[in-house]
């Protein structure tokens, strides 16, 4: 009787989280060094912003001397006049970088221009019309009373347009 007790009892032992298995294997493959490559790989967008991210992408981090630190990142862009305008934008990138790590784990980018690479282009929404603001007779009264005495012309539109927007993201929150 115990003997089935036995074998009718459920066992876990063979079990493990996917976790526990794949954790070392990925550790492996990157080294100590790669983990840094992987989070940028998986946040490009966030990283960078959506205009940066669909014309370069981040291929390895290279450190020097065992470092976690003060890498290279070798970024790939499509041929063509792009590989210049990220050159200028350089700093702004590696700030971008190294805000997202919270220390200077990029000080250079080497940049790679490639032929197979496609600048991925973002579906444009057709026949857009933005929402106007929405306001009431009072709001709107108010914001026109407040900018009644600014003489520049342009300037007051802006500023009508701009109680407007925030008088309507207002209502949103």
């Amino acid at each position: 009787m115990e003997k089935e007790q036995q074998e009718n009892k459920r066992t876990n032992f063979d079990l493990t989280a996917v976790s526990q298995n794949i954790l070392p294997l990925v550790k492996k493959i990157l080294g100590r060094k790669g983990m840094a490559g992987f989070e940028i790989l998986v946040n490009w967008e966030k990283i960078v912003g959506p205009e940066l991210a669909s014309y370069c992408y981040p291929e390895k981090i290279e450190f020097k001397n065992n470092q976690r630190s003060n890498g290279t990142l070798l970024l790939s862009v499509p041929a063509g006049a792009f590989a210049l305008e990220l050159k200028h934008r350089e700093k702004y990138v590696l700030e971008k970088i190294n805000a997202f790590f919270g220390y200077a784990a990029v000080s250079s980018l080497r940049i790679v221009q490639t032929s197979e690479m496609q600048p991925v282009e973002k579906p444009v929404k057709k026949n857009y019309v933005p929402k106007p603001p929405v306001v009431t007779r009072e709001e709107a009264d108010y914001i026109r009373e407040s900018a009644e005495d600014v003489k520049n012309k342009e300037l007051k539109e802006i500023l009508i347009k701009l109680g407007y927007s925030v008088f309507s993201e207002n209502k949103k929150a």
